[in-house]
């Protein structure tokens, strides 16, 4: 009977890895096929019928991408925005969420369920008030104009409170009773603590802030302002007569910083999302 359940428990894995397999080729496929693009030479990218892989790989498309549009200025500017829009929310999000989920004060509930409003709201609907902030304070086409408007997140505070609230109490009385003050104890036993739901909502952070378009194309007016995605859109306008192949590869670097992100941190990333949001 062992051997038996054994084999049907193979058979429903095997079965199972094949399901998901179809999803998951049909997501990388894009990715696959812009790699191979990206290695062509220009006159396979238009050959009939067209292959997959090419017949020698080059890098003389990366070349001629970096040679034609300030690409590593664009590399530049998402990183520092995103890492700077990461931290800050991060840091937000930490101070926000143990108030809530630690602090007794009047209006405690209206409060988060404002903060929960705010997720509902379309980012969409803030842009012509922020705008007009930062146009009257002269921030447009700055870094503070790219970083600001995001320091802060909804999502983030509901995501590590729903976590904070997991944490016994009594851990923190017994912590106050040795004389450890509150932000003590949540630099140095919350946050510890909390590190699979925090560095999730760090990489959803950092992923959400390099894919920003909009928000950048509106407020940035330079090229040496400009960031990763709307370098995007301006390397193929402005060279129309360019190859596929180094459209491809101009994308591929641009876009690589986030895929190689969240392949190197994929399972603390599912791990804290699982962690905290299935309890609170």
């Amino acid at each position: 009977m062992d051997k038996l359940t054994l084999t049907r428990q193979n058979k429903n894995r095997i079965v199972a890895t094949l399901i998901l397999l179809v999803p998951a080729a049909i997501q990388c496929f894009p990715l696959l096929y812009l790699l191979c693009v990206s290695s062509k030479k220009g006159g396979e990218v238009i050959q009939y019928p067209p292959r997959l892989l090419p017949e020698q790989l080059t890098l003389i498309n990366y070349q001629e991408a970096l040679s034609s549009a300030p690409l590593l200025r664009f590399l530049l500017n998402s990183a520092l925005v995103a890492t700077s829009i990461t931290f800050l929310q991060v840091f937000t999000s930490v101070l926000a969420a143990y108030a809530l989920s630690r602090l007794e004060f009047k209006g405690q509930r209206w409060v988060m369920a404002l903060i929960v409003g705010t997720m509902m709201i379309p980012g969409e609907v803030t842009i012509i008030p922020n705008y007009f902030t930062l146009a009257s304070w002269n921030w447009l086409n700055t870094y503070p104009a790219l970083i600001l408007p995001f320091s802060v997140s909804g999502f983030g505070i509901f995501l590590l409170y729903q976590f904070f609230k997991t944490i016994p109490k009594e851990l923190e009385e017994a912590a106050m009773l040795e004389g450890c003050s509150r932000l003590r104890f949540l630099f140095q036993f919350m946050v510890p603590l909390s590190l699979p739901a925090i560095t999730a909502f760090a990489i959803y952070s950092f992923v959400g802030a390099w894919n920003q378009y909009l928000w950048p194309l509106i407020v940035t007016q330079s090229t040496e302002m400009q960031t990763a995605q709307i370098g995007i859109g301006m390397f193929r306008s402005q060279n129309e007569s360019m190859s596929w192949g180094v459209i491809m590869a101009a994308t591929a670097m641009l876009i690589s910083p986030t895929v190689l992100l969240f392949i190197a941190t994929q399972k603390q990333f599912v791990r804290g999302i699982t962690m905290s949001g299935i309890k609170g």
